[in-house]
């Protein structure tokens, strides 16, 4: 009576729970793929809850991620089905789908997915443009095209030259290791520039403000990235439980919204002011309003700060990178690009706003090389 009793217990706990895991996770997925698959879609086999994430994570281990996502390429061609856990993906590599995806035309139809803001929101919060939708981020769409005008952003070259010429110095002036670690180095000076460009001399003045910055951008990251990869952020009862390097997050979080609520009290109070020429970006988000004359909250500020220098920094600096790499694989470009800036930058004269227009072979070796190499490969 007590083992049958135990039986019909167990049944009873288990059978809810195995149902709310197939209705929530393994039925949504099944029917998406069963969808594309009718419409002659290839793709990898459907695979319950885990999808192709042990694949995904041992190429990660190994190096190979984009490696792994070629082969797929190969395998299916620029569209095919792919299971990111729980998740049933689309892969689209095709120029004129995705000018439909991008294309505001067509906007209503896309949305972000719910995995962005769960990623993202311990890093850079949900207010800004990274996370936000519909009339919220068109609001701050609107608001925010001042910091990209012409003359605030050549208010910042200054900051750029500057935080350049010391990270050039302190290669020159290093002699412990005959190596440089050019992904390291580039995107420490990237996240200086914009962080300088961004809080002003509140970044200069408070004594942990890199270490601060610092931290939220690296350690936090990839304890983030560690968690996606596992599903941890997909799944809110996991996600809560202190494990999976939520300590690591969790302080970071609380860190840098201390140290950016700080530093938006200074600037209020003018203890703080802009290392631009002009306007840094921390006084054009506290200057902004909308059409209806309202401006954004200290919370807005925030997160619209920490994302500018979220997306701008990473994404910057691997592109030198691989600009770098291109050059020193490339002997005649290289040699194009250097007689170019010894020609505009003639006797050591300092790069502006203005003669960077001048830097034609430079530009299109950027150009060349985010066709080639882009920062951002793959987005949801």
């Amino acid at each position: 009576m007590i083992f049958l009793l135990s039986v019909y217990t167990s049944c009873a706990i288990v059978l809810p729970i195995v149902l709310i895991v197939y209705w929530k996770l393994i039925r949504p997925a099944k029917r998406l793929h069963d969808a594309f698959r009718s419409q002659g879609v290839p793709g990898e086999p459907f695979v319950p809850i885990i999808g192709q994430l042990l694949e995904m994570n041992r190429s990660r281990a190994n190096d190979q991620y984009m490696g792994y996502y070629e082969e797929l390429v190969k395998k299916h061609g620029n569209i095919f089905l792919h299971g990111f856990g729980p998740l049933a993906r689309l892969i689209v590599l095709e120029p004129d789908m995705l000018t439909d995806v991008l294309g505001r035309s067509h906007a209503q139809d896309y949305s972000k997915t719910a995995l962005n803001s769960n990623v993202f929101k311990p890093i850079i919060g949900t207010h800004n443009l990274f996370v936000s939708e519909g009339i919220e981020h068109e609001r701050a769409r609107k608001m925010l095209n001042p910091a990209f005008h012409a003359i605030n952003l050549q208010s910042m070259v200054s900051i750029m030259v500057d935080q350049t010429r010391k990270a050039i110095d302190e290669l020159f002036a290093s002699t412990n290791s005959p190596l440089v670690n050019l992904q390291t180095d580039l995107n420490a000076l990237t996240l200086s520039i914009i962080a300088s460009c961004a809080f002003g001399k509140g970044f200069e003045t408070i004594g942990n403000a890199k270490d601060i910055v610092n931290q939220a951008f690296t350690v936090v990251l990839q304890a983030v990235e560690y968690r996606t990869m596992r599903m941890v952020n997909k799944i809110p009862v996991l996600a809560l439980l202190p494990f999976w390097h939520k300590h690591i997050v969790d302080e970071g979080t609380r860190e840098t919204t201390q140290f950016v609520e700080q530093i938006i009290v200074d600037r209020r109070q003018n203890r703080s002011k802009s290392l631009c020429s002009g306007s840094d970006i921390l006084d054009l988000l506290l200057s902004a309003v909308d059409a209806e004359g309202k401006p954004f909250t200290d919370q807005e500020i925030k997160d619209e700060a920490l994302t500018f220098v979220f997306a701008g920094h990473e994404t910057t600096g691997n592109l030198i990178v691989w600009t770098l790499y291109m050059l020193m694989t490339d002997e005649p470009v290289l040699r194009a690009c250097r007689d170019e800036v010894d020609r505009v930058l003639s006797d050591n004269i300092d790069l502006t706003y203005e003669n960077m227009s001048d830097l034609v072979v430079c530009e299109a070796i950027l150009q060349e090389t985010l066709r080639l190499y882009p920062p951002a490969p793959i987005f949801a």
